[in-house]
């Protein structure tokens, strides 16, 4: 739902200005802003369920992570360089990995060893309707126990070359 939003938006964009350069940055990475990214959820678990890792079962796709600094700084050079008026460009990292790659990184990082635990997709839209949900915690769990969060590590985020 998410990526067929942004390209309806896109096209929208294009009937009106179709000189706009469209940018389309795979998943971000973020090292200032706490932000609901792959990295805020495993840090939340660790957190929240005593090093309990909850991964939607089956849901291991393939992504090239980038920065919000290389982002940005595409965003300048494009408004710099008059050949980028009308073009689309796709920006991911140099490197490709599945979401596993990204926990195995983070234990390695904190030296922090979890017990990953494999949930089935439509027990996981269960636990959205849980009491819990709506207590004190209630904007945490919204954010990373939403179905479209959830569904996010199915999606290939891979750059067009």
């Amino acid at each position: 739902m998410r990526l067929r939003t942004k390209w309806i938006g896109e096209q929208e964009v294009k009937a009106i200005y179709p000189d706009v350069t469209i940018i389309r940055p795979t998943y971000m990475f973020n090292h200032v802003q706490p932000n609901p990214t792959i990295a805020a959820k495993w840090g939340m678990q660790m957190k929240m369920f005593n090093r309990m890792n909850f991964v939607i079962k089956g849901m291991n796709a393939n992504i090239q992570p980038t920065t919000a600094n290389d982002v940005s700084l595409a965003m300048i050079n494009a408004l710099k360089m008059e050949e980028t008026i009308g073009q689309s460009y796709d920006l991911g990292g140099p490197h490709t990995y599945t979401y596993e790659d990204i926990y195995e990184q983070f234990f390695g990082l904190t030296e922090i060893k979890p017990y990953s635990v494999e949930v089935d997709l439509k027990q996981a839209y269960s636990y959205k309707q849980r009491p819990w949900i709506l207590s004190p915690y209630r904007k945490l769990f919204s954010t990373w126990l939403s179905p479209e969060f959830m569904t996010i590590e199915a999606q290939e985020l891979i750059c067009n070359p």
